[in-house]
């Protein structure tokens, strides 16, 4: 293996003697589009080799941004802003706007899916001045193509997908007057589209741009793009309650996401794979799915913020003081000024956020007493055993004939009040509880349920259930003292939240304000009133 490795090196080194344009690219696309997904190892030593050889800027640069986006694949955050900065500081001393561009425009987007908007907006200015001095038609069509794709990457972020579809266009049609990675490119559109379009519960024009996707894929390696394009069609499937062509997707992309490093497929796949698994009600395989999300949603988080905590500190001081040497003094005295004056930003800011989270827990207290009087009223008894018995009931025995056609006014109320009696048990804190088997105990079918709880309670399912048990983990917190001495991981495992890390973003989501901080208000009130 050491010696296959070694014919490797010296088969690069050859080409990059002669400095051979063609065979290089030939290895970068390979290393990017199919080692990586393979054998991550193995890319990476192959980018670094790269590296070793490049006898100029532009080589230098090109490996080194091989290496970034590749690390940028796992979530190691710090990893690739280190190669992205490397390779700035490389290309900055020479006049290739093309490259310039491309590193500006990375360091952009890494800024921007970090929340680093002022980082983010600065070189997106760089990325723009940096265009206006390319020459080459090809090379500003390529870079222009380039840029208006990570403006529809920034519109599906804020759910813009509208302007997203538009950008996508736009991007498109610059591509289509360059000849270099042009399906590549061409690819990673139809499949922003297909995305757009199917946030838009637009499936018939999601699934034609998926497939339009997929075929163009033929010709190229399969690769993470694949793996997401198959993932889409795969979430098409479902919204369509296909569950065979679903499940034909759905199998691609898992083999593919198995295969790769790419954590953001790894979770995007995961999700689908939720969403098809309740579609089967296979409430085993949800449940270990949920998990290896919320681990791979746990990496993402941890390296992102790794890198804001501790890396971009000090990368952005090593910038800081190589772009500032000899001006130490007036940096000194400006720090000192800027850090008074954040300092009583800071101290007005903490005051105002703080005299808002008072006001959202007087509100929450005002919510749970009305909650807690409607949960006092007596529960019927007919309710509660037919809830108790969910993992038993065959949820299609409850389907009656008219199902399927108009339901009646007195469907609907009867609906409304088997939901207050459930809402006034303690049943939904189990885990197991899923919309089949709450319609199964209702004795009705998931259409008329998800009906009554969309319209009549204003949100999905899933909200819904969720919702209550946030309530109640605040009627326990308020009205039982021990609750409020529990680690949020025990609150978490008994209101049947799966993780502390999805108790916390729902709590957080419905009230406004975390779950500790409820509960140091709920501390000092209560130490107030004694």
């Amino acid at each position: 293996m050491k010696n296959f490795h070694l014919i490797i090196f010296l088969c690069i080194s050859i080409c990059m003697q002669a400095q051979a344009a063609d065979a290089y690219n030939a290895i970068y696309i390979k290393t990017y589009l199919e080692t990586s997904q393979k054998n991550f190892d193995q890319a990476l030593k192959t980018a670094d080799s790269l590296y070793t050889i490049s006898e100029t800027p532009y080589y230098q640069t090109k490996s080194l941004m091989l290496s970034a986006t590749l690390y940028k694949q796992t979530g190691n955050v710090k990893k690739s802003m280190e190669y992205a900065l490397k390779s700035e500081q490389i290309i900055g001393q020479t006049d290739n706007e093309v490259w310039k561009a491309k590193v500006y425009g990375f360091l952009s987007s890494e800024y921007r899916i970090l929340k680093l908007y002022s980082e983010a907006k600065k070189y997106a200015d760089k990325t723009l001045a940096a265009c206006k001095k390319i020459k080459d038609p090809e090379l500003v069509n390529n870079t222009s193509g380039l840029m208006m794709q990570e403006m529809a990457y920034f519109d599906i972020e804020q759910k813009n997908y509208k302007g997203a579809i538009e950008n996508v266009k736009k991007s498109q049609q610059y591509f289509n007057l360059t000849k270099q990675d042009k399906d590549f490119f061409t690819a990673n559109n139809q499949q922003l589209l297909g995305l757009s379009y199917y946030h838009l519960k637009n499936f018939g024009k999601a699934l034609f741009h998926y497939k339009k996707a997929s075929d163009i894929c033929r010709n190229i390696p399969e690769n993470f793009l694949t793996g997401l394009i198959y993932n889409g069609l795969a979430s098409v499937y479902i919204e369509q309650n296909n569950s065979q062509e679903a499940k034909k997707y759905l199998q691609l992309a898992q083999k593919i996401s198995d295969q790769s490093e790419y954590l953001q497929l790894k979770n995007e796949v995961y999700a689908t794979s939720q969403k098809y698994y309740v579609m089967i009600n296979d409430l085993k395989k949800f449940r270990e799915t949920e998990k290896k999300k919320d681990e791979v949603a746990e990496k993402i988080s941890k390296k992102s913020d790794s890198f804001i905590s501790d890396s971009y500190s000090r990368l952005d001081e090593k910038k800081s003081d190589a772009e500032h040497t000899g001006y130490i003094k007036n940096i000194i005295i400006l720090a000192g000024g800027i850090l008074l004056i954040s300092g009583l930003v800071y101290f007005m800011i903490y005051r105002r956020k703080q005299k808002r989270n008072i006001e959202k827990f007087k509100q929450i207290l005002q919510d749970s007493d009305r909650i807690h009087e409607f949960r006092k009223e007596k529960v019927t008894t007919s309710f509660a055993p037919a809830i108790r018995q969910i993992s038993m009931a065959d949820p299609m025995k409850a389907v009656k004939a008219d199902d399927y056609g108009m339901m009646t006014a007195a469907t609907e109320q009867k609906l409304l009040s088997k939901l207050d009696e459930f809402e006034k048990s303690d049943l939904f804190i189990n885990n197991s509880i899923s919309m089949s088997s709450l319609a199964a105990s209702c004795g009705t079918n998931t259409k008329y349920l998800s009906y009554i709880i969309n319209t009549y309670k204003n949100k999905d399912f899933n909200n819904y259930i969720n919702e209550l048990r946030v309530n109640y983990v605040i009627e326990k917190l308020r009205n039982t003292p021990r609750y409020r001495k529990y680690k949020i991981s025990v609150l978490a495992e008994e209101a049947g939240f799966s993780s502390q890390n999805k108790f916390a973003t729902i709590f957080k989501k419905t009230t406004s304000i975390s779950p500790s901080l409820f509960i140091k208000y709920l501390e000092e009130e209560m130490a107030a009133e004694v």
